[in-house]
């Protein structure tokens, strides 16, 4: 029997994390901040980057990117697909949104179906809300 982290199963969560990694070298450089925002996004999820089965796995989509409908298909609760495409967001996003991570958040959302403008405006209004903590810390730093 599988393991449950939340309502999904272990198996469906390491896939997560695999889709993750494969954003993470959409770009072929895989700088510290993603690799840092990747491993906070997977121990986001309950699982750690540590965990042998889970290590293997992003490793590998790290060293060698499968065909990302490949890494999608398994992936059919809408609730996971809109999780995804926000953890998408945030590890694109990570170093700044290069044309290839742009594109690879553009396949997922069409991959899972998700209305495309509403992607987009969610890619969007994540810019700005790291724009507006960037201006926060500023003033807070002024105080």
């Amino acid at each position: 029997m599988s393991e449950a982290i939340g309502p999904f199963v272990r198996e469906e969560v390491v896939q997560f994390c695999r889709v993750l990694a494969h954003l993470v070298a959409a770009d072929h450089k895989i700088t510290s901040e993603e690799r840092s925002e990747l491993f906070n996004v997977i121990a986001g999820t309950g699982l750690s980057p540590d965990d042998p089965d889970v290590a293997k796995a992003v490793e590998a989509e790290l060293a060698k990117p499968t065909p990302l409908p490949e890494l999608l298909k398994p992936i059919t609760s809408p609730g996971m697909r809109r999780t995804l495409y926000r953890a998408c967001i945030e590890i694109a996003l990570s170093d700044g949104l290069h044309p290839n991570e742009e594109q690879k958040l553009a396949q997922v959302a069409k991959e899972f179906g998700l209305h495309e403008a509403a992607a987009k405006d969610l890619i969007k209004w994540t810019l700005d809300s790291i724009a507006l903590e960037k201006r926060e810390t500023e003033i807070m730093n002024k105080l």
